[in-house]
């Protein structure tokens, strides 16, 4: 299997809102093989390495999806009214890892929780949140994990289809990283992979002109557009970034994989395939159920074919969106799904045999 990077990116949004955004004007430029073709449609494009044989002639433009805005409401009523003084019981309260909304009273009702005050620290809808946020932060705090023998398997093999060497003597890593926990080495990491974001993409800018990318990366809030819950996975090789995506854990429902890019010239080593890997056994740890992320067209057969996504059937997609307003959809490109393999991992959280 080829490495896969989605080239996307935005060189002009308008108008920024939640859920409703959209761009002036784009255009691509694509070029298969000898042959170049205009289209005026599109609006992302994937780079296949050695799979589809597309070059990019011009840094592709990915913008957000302009969208209806969809009210959430309160996950246990369904009511949009709210209280916009005080604290009562129609007081809104917002879990912190699954992002739903909850009147207090509805709380109190449902025998879920009997709030005297909005806490001041992190509150969670169910056990479940609760757990899947405890693990996040240690997983965060952990660093950096070292790959078996039997994951490395898939770059030991491209690097031996390529003729680029045995690599016995390279040390590969995975981590999980936040801009809320910031040390020396995470600070570097951090770096290295919006360094890798921004050869990948071109900016996707809101009405301030602030470019999102970082926003997301450092889990920072613009406009209204939450990013607190996003945090990064990398893969590095001999401590340094190569390939990176930006995570969100929406719950045990779902979680969403937004943006994913490999630095220049470690295209086809299998990078990204094995940062997905360890991706996918973190969710299957957390018992998340499904994984969704936005495909550009020309990497659509890639994510289904070889990764084993399906395309998500729109009712699904409103679901998700009235239960996770922030998930990001980008125009022209496809909304993906995935159940989440089970769980085949001991002790992730206190040191995973990955």
């Amino acid at each position: 299997m080829d490495e896969l990077l989605a080239f996307v990116g935005c060189a002009s949004i308008s108008s920024v809102s939640c859920g409703d955004w959209y761009c002036q004007f784009c255009h691509n430029m694509f070029q298969r093989e000898n042959f170049v073709e205009h289209n005026g449609n599109a609006v992302a494009a994937g780079k296949i390495s050695g799979v589809d044989s597309i070059e990019i002639s011009q840094r592709c433009i990915r913008t957000v999806k302009k969208l209806e805005a969809e009210l959430t409401g309160c996950a246990l009523c369904r009511g949009y009214d709210f209280s916009r003084s005080g604290f009562g019981p129609r007081t809104i309260i917002l879990c912190d890892q699954c992002e739903k909304e909850f009147h207090v009273g509805c709380l109190r009702s449902h025998k879920i929780a009997n709030l005297k005050e909005l806490p001041k620290e992190n509150w969670f809808c169910c056990m479940d949140c609760n757990r899947i946020h405890s693990t996040l932060q240690k997983s965060l705090l952990r660093g950096a994990e070292k790959l078996p023998d039997s994951l490395l398997n898939v770059i030991k093999k491209k690097h031996e289809e390529k003729n680029l060497g045995r690599i016995d003597d390279i040390d590969v890593r995975w981590r999980l990283l936040s801009g809320k926990i910031i040390s020396p080495e995470t600070k570097l990491l951090l770096s290295q992979a919006l360094t890798i974001f921004q050869e990948c993409f071109d900016p996707i800018k809101d009405t301030t002109g602030r470019d999102l990318i970082p926003l997301m990366l450092y889990g920072k809030n613009s406009k209204g557009q939450d990013y607190g819950g996003m945090c990064c996975a990398v893969l590095t090789v001999n401590s340094r970034v190569v390939s990176a995506g930006i995570l969100r854990v929406f719950g045990q429902e779902v979680a969403e994989l937004p943006l994913v890019a490999t630095s220049n010239g470690n295209h086809g080593k299998g990078y990204f395939q094995l940062l997905f890997s360890c991706i996918e056994k973190l969710l299957a740890f957390l018992n998340v159920q499904s994984l969704v992320l936005p495909a550009a067209q020309e990497a659509e057969s890639i994510w289904t074919g070889k990764f084993g996504f399906q395309k998500m059937h729109p009712d699904q997609l409103s679901k998700y969106r009235k239960s996770c307003c922030q998930m990001l959809m980008f125009e022209g490109t496809s909304m993906l799904q995935k159940d989440v393999p089970p769980c085949q991992i001991i002790n992730l959280g206190t040191g995973s045999s990955m």
